[in-house]
């Protein structure tokens, strides 16, 4: 029996995208699993005020991520579709606009808090575009690495920049130790600074950029109306951190952000098998294959609903080794946090469809409406609830955005989607919350209830398990 399912496992491992969401999962493992870890060393040199203002900063950098460049990245997977003959050329030229509109309008962020003389520094600004750009064009390489399964310099791509940015900010706190908040950004943007020059020394080798009018134009197409659907999801994710700052204070906002980004690793596993799913997906698209979309998603879901229930199971425990004991107050709010994220992952699944059909704008919306939606609820319910508003609001607006793009399928595009399996693994991440946080503090009891369930879901689904296995194995 045991030589069975290891030829088997093998078997799958041995095939194109489970090899890759192998490398992914394993590479996210070791990359956010340093800047996690890090945590418990940055939380106990640092102030917690300090290490508020790095969270607070590090939510303006994503904010200026979605915009600085353009969000161009996104095209490379539709036009692996469209201009696969000239793909290199595409990128390169893409790319060469992307750099260009990051430049203009860094001009333009540093005039504009000039001009109305922000709070910040322009030191502190000029990292936080540099930072940007960079991280635009190592998504840019890792979207293009993706589409072409090259799924061994994607994982170092995920790696390597975490690593080396948390490494930096660590020698520049221990040297720079009357400012250890400016040492700590300046790390994190030279860091990623290093690796986005290496990026784009990679591209130009592939192909000189060029201005190509059609194909800047095809970009733009897909990747402004983008935008707002990346600045709106943005808004979902980080307004919180920023108005915990602003309402209640960068205490506050540290005890958030590290519960916060240890229920977010749900979501980083979930990006990295995404670089393998979302090819996968588009294929089966293509062959109007709603059969297999339907039945590796259920298992797919299986997996990650066992994954965040293993993953509140543990939060107790690794919040105390992340940080010191004046964040663990936070440990209560774990449950909701981890529903939030795998929220994420399941309507992750309608964008990938609508993205498909270019139909970004139509994620836009859905989008804008719920970041509208988000901002008025924190508003009314921060200064009441404090972090504990903070998350109401993050799981109200991820199950509203989750019902959303669910009706903006159509009928076509439901059939690709395993609904049912959807909503019953929605209840079982909610049903495991509630006993999470009635043994939160009961650690064996907790850890029983965890190894019971996975006793229950192995006995339920493992004959599907095993056939899926094997069809699997002959679908490729």
């Amino acid at each position: 029996m045991f030589k069975k399912v290891q030829g088997s496992v093998k078997s799958i491992l041995s095939q194109e995208y489970t090899r890759a969401s192998a490398y992914y999962v394993a590479a996210n493992i070791i990359g956010q699993g340093v800047v996690l870890l890090s945590s418990s060393v940055f939380t106990r040199l640092m102030s917690q005020e300090d290490y508020g203002l790095v969270s607070t900063y590090s939510t303006w950098v994503l904010v200026i991520n979605t915009f600085i460049c353009l969000n161009l990245f996104i095209t490379v997977r539709n036009a692996y579709i469209d201009f696969k003959e000239d793909y290199d050329r595409y990128n390169s030229s893409v790319l060469l606009l992307a750099l260009i509109s990051g430049v203009m309008i860094t001009g333009l962020i540093v005039a504009g808090c000039m001009v109305f003389r922000v709070d910040f520094s322009i030191e502190e600004i000029l990292f936080a575009c540099m930072q940007s750009i960079a991280l635009n064009v190592v998504n840019y390489m890792m979207a293009v690495q993706s589409m072409k399964n090259q799924y061994k310099q994607r994982a170092l791509l995920m790696i390597l920049p975490n690593w080396g940015h948390t490494i930096l900010s660590i020698i520049f706190i221990l040297a720079f130790t009357q400012n250890m908040y400016m040492a700590k950004i300046a790390g994190n943007a030279f860091g990623m600074l290093i690796f986005g020059g290496i990026c784009i020394a990679v591209f130009i080798r592939k192909s000189v950029p060029e201005i190509i009018p059609r194909y800047w134009r095809y970009a733009l197409k897909i990747s402004v109306p983008s935008i707002f659907n990346t600045l709106s999801d943005l808004i979902l994710i980080e307004c919180d951190r920023l108005m915990l700052t602003f309402m209640v204070g960068a205490v506050e906002t540290a005890e958030y952000s590290i519960i916060y980004n240890a229920g977010s690793i749900i979501v980083a596993i979930y990006q990295a098998v995404n670089g393998a799913w979302t090819p996968w997906f588009f294929k089966k698209v293509s062959q109007n294959d709603s059969v297999s979309t339907k039945k590796y998603q259920t298992y797919y879901m299986l997996a990650f609903t066992i994954f965040s229930c293993g993953m509140m199971t543990i939060m107790p425990e690794l919040i105390k080794i992340l940080a010191p004991e004046n964040y663990w107050r936070g440990i209560r709010y774990a449950g909701p946090i981890v529903v939030a994220s795998y929220l994420i992952f399941l309507y992750a699944f309608f964008t990938c469809y609508l993205t498909y059909q270019k139909r970004t704008g139509v994620i836009a919306r859905n989008t804008i409406i719920v970041a509208a939606l988000n901002l008025i609820l924190n508003y009314i319910w921060i200064p009441r609830y404090k972090s504990v508003g903070a998350v109401m609001a993050t799981v109200t607006c991820y199950l509203m955005l989750f019902f959303l793009h669910y009706f903006t399928l159509g009928k076509k595009g439901k059939d690709y989607f395993a609904i049912h399996a959807m909503w019953r693994q929605v209840g079982v991440i909610a049903v495991y919350a509630v006993v999470f946080y009635l043994t939160r503090d009961l650690w064996l009891i907790r850890y029983g209830v965890f190894l019971l369930f996975v006793v229950i879901m192995a006995a339920r689904y493992g004959k599907g398990i095993s056939g899926c296995i094997n069809e699997l194995k002959k679908d490729y």
